[in-house]
């Protein structure tokens, strides 16, 4: 009798730790998928037409956002979405996009994390490191990041770069 009471309470612990396990492991996936800040979804169904940044943007962007510090130091395996858009007729206006990486330009990939921008900071580059462009749009709230990861696992793969947090927005 003794023995069957101590395989009852055997199975219920048992039940009760896969229980948990099972929810801890629903919950910690569901907090992955969260994106941060503004949505920048599908309108409804409706198509979103992106217009072509000018190939003095796409210049401007090749010579200075490439080559900066923060850039040159992403981990091998890390990838950056960087998408700007615009106002026309109090409309946000979507305009190219880019995916870099330690290399430069991507041609595929799925990014860690998307720094979305006014497209009106793209001359400031000029002028300004990638970092003070980003800090002034972020501060005039004309930028904001977003992900499908989970803090901890940007930290994890970003940690050699936690000397620019402040300038990724975070």
């Amino acid at each position: 009798m003794k023995l069957n009471k101590n395989k009852k309470i055997f199975w219920i612990v048992l039940g009760i730790v896969v229980i948990v396990a099972v929810l801890l492991i629903i919950f910690l996936n569901g907090k992955d998928n969260n994106v941060t800040s503004e949505n920048t979804g599908n309108n409804g169904g409706t198509s979103i037409e992106i217009v072509p940044l000018s190939s003095e943007e796409i210049n401007i962007l090749g010579q200075n956002v490439l080559y900066s510090e923060a850039i040159l130091d992403l981990p091998s395996n890390g990838i950056i979405g960087l998408q700007f858009y615009s106002f026309e007729e109090g409309e946000r206006v979507w305009r190219s996009g880019f995916l870099i990486g330690k290399e430069g330009f991507l041609n595929s990939g799925s990014p860690d994390f998307v720094l979305i921008m006014h497209a009106k900071y793209i001359s400031d580059l000029n002028e300004k490191g990638l970092c003070e462009v980003v800090q002034s749009a972020k501060a005039n709230g004309d930028m904001w990041v977003e992900s499908e990861l989970s803090n901890a696992k940007l930290l994890l793969k970003y940690s050699s770069m936690m000397k620019y947090r402040n300038c990724f927005g975070f």
